[in-house]
């Protein structure tokens, strides 16, 4: 999308460099006088001498010529109108006479075919060469491949055999498919001369090495299956009937506890006994809820001592006997509560816990994700150019101009309020300048600012009022 620019572009003579004009098919319904363009069917720069709002005529665009001055014939070119403004260079016609023919050589005749044609140097064909060629005799050998079966001894491999007789010689050549017992059966069929061969697997297959499935095995017999040497398969089930590893089993209940129960932690060390000389034994993985809140000592204290809230869980890290006055590292303690959030300077010194979050500024999820809103710049405004306060409209001298007045107060707001507010400067306002509708283009006019609270923006002609709108920034 190109850029708008709606009023004068003044490059105070500087150069513009890696320019191009603008590329057309045709030349443009309307323009102004100066107006240049390049015309792509043509191959020529246009300029517009005739300034139009109608349909264009042949003296509305002009092309612009360099120095050729005429063009002349040569060989097998003609031109049309060669000293211009237009010439039409065209190939000279060419004709010739084209015969066919058919044709279907048996074995041993000859036919003729193009072997060369020659040109000059402009494409034109000065020459053919054409050659005759001779067919091959006709060979006409044929087999007939018969199948039967091979004659075996008992309990030697089966075999198939494809008897090959030349039609011209009558030598018999044979070719024999044999099998290997117990692994592949092959089978021959003597019906004719339109006989099979049919290989397939033994009843009973053994197999001499590895056999490595690449898909599922299906076993659908009902007898018993058995292995000699390990089974091995994938450490780690996936689907609910796959067979489990030795390894995840032993993974799955190493160290696993039970719960045990709740906690009471008002009086130390609490009931039930959980530490002290008169402590209760359980194992490792053990694990209690606490559901009176209260505080626990270890045998290491003060090192690892806790107050505990209704919710917190307390896990054995190991095997704990009876009577042992076990220590905080024998535990691990899970703080389950729902504190407040507090503020602090750094990281570690603020209370984490529940907090509320200003809708106004934050958005929060249903699984407790937050996010900041998108934050209104109170420094910034939008004013469509009308002629409704605080936006003026003059037309004159061919500009369109709209006039801001940038302490006036703000449109549709309750309660009013001031746009930047008295004494506001003009000379301290960005602008940009945007279509009035979607897609809300940035767009270029002459803009200024007074050394008031106003500010100036003009644009080339005749502008409706909302065709454009301002977005105002106060630095």
């Amino acid at each position: 999308m190109a850029i708008n620019f709606l009023n004068t572009v003044d490059l105070n003579k500087n150069q513009l460099n890696n320019a191009a004009l603008q590329n057309l098919s045709a030349d443009p319904a309307t323009g102004v006088l100066g107006q240049v363009y390049y015309n792509t069917t043509d191959s020529v720069l246009k300029i517009c001498v005739t300034a139009s709002t109608a349909a264009p005529t042949n003296a509305v665009w002009a092309s612009v010529s360099g120095d050729l001055t005429g063009l002349i014939a040569g060989t097998y070119i003609n031109i049309d109108n060669p000293d211009g403004p237009i010439p039409t260079i065209n190939h000279d016609l060419t004709t010739r006479s084209n015969t066919t023919s058919t044709a279907a050589p048996a074995s041993g005749a000859t036919f003729t075919a193009l072997d060369s044609i020659t040109t000059n140097t402009t494409g034109h064909v000065t020459a053919v060469n054409t050659k005759t060629v001779t067919l091959p005799p006709e060979l006409d050998e044929k087999y007939t491949l018969p199948t039967t079966s091979g004659v075996v001894a008992p309990g030697a491999p089966t075999t198939g055999i494809i008897s090959l007789t030349g039609s011209t010689d009558g030598v018999v050549s044979t070719v024999t498919f044999t099998g290997t017992s117990g692994r592949i059966d092959v089978s021959g069929s003597a019906v004719g001369t339109n006989g099979a061969i049919t290989i397939d697997l033994t009843d009973d297959v053994t197999i001499v090495d590895d056999l490595t499935v690449g898909g599922e095995l299906t076993v659908s017999g009902t007898g018993q299956s058995s292995f000699a040497g390990q089974v091995t398969i994938p450490q780690t089930p996936v689907a609910d009937t796959d067979a489990a590893s030795k390894k995840f089993v032993l993974d799955q209940v190493a160290g696993l506890g039970s719960f045990q129960g709740g906690y009471d932690a008002s009086t130390d060390p609490g009931s039930p006994a959980l530490t002290g000389a008169s402590n209760i034994a359980f194992g490792q993985g053990d694990f209690y809820a606490v559901t009176t809140a209260g505080t626990i000592t270890f045998s290491d204290s003060p090192t690892g001592d806790a107050t505990l809230e209704v919710g917190d869980f307390i896990f054995s890290n190991t095997d704990i006997p009876v009577n042992s006055n076990p220590a905080s590292t024998d535990f691990t303690l899970i703080l389950a509560d729902q504190n407040i959030a507090g503020s602090g300077a750094t990281d570690g010194a603020t209370p984490k816990g529940v907090a509320g979050f200003d809708s106004a500024s934050f958005d929060v999820s249903a699984t407790g994700w937050v996010q900041l809103n998108a934050q209104r710049n109170p420094y910034g405004y939008k004013q469509s150019l009308n002629n409704t306060a605080p936006s003026s409209r003059a037309e004159a001298g061919g500009l369109t101009t709209f006039t801001i007045d940038v302490t006036q107060s703000a449109v549709g707001v309750t309660p009013a309020w001031k746009i930047f507010g008295t004494g506001a400067l003009a000379e301290d306002v960005k602008v940009e300048v945007t279509d009035g509708s979607s897609p809300y283009q940035t767009v270029y006019a002459d803009v200024a600012r007074s050394g008031s609270a106003t500010l100036t923006i003009a644009f080339t002609g005749t502008v409706a009022n909302d065709a454009y709108q301002v977005l105002l920034t106060h630095i």
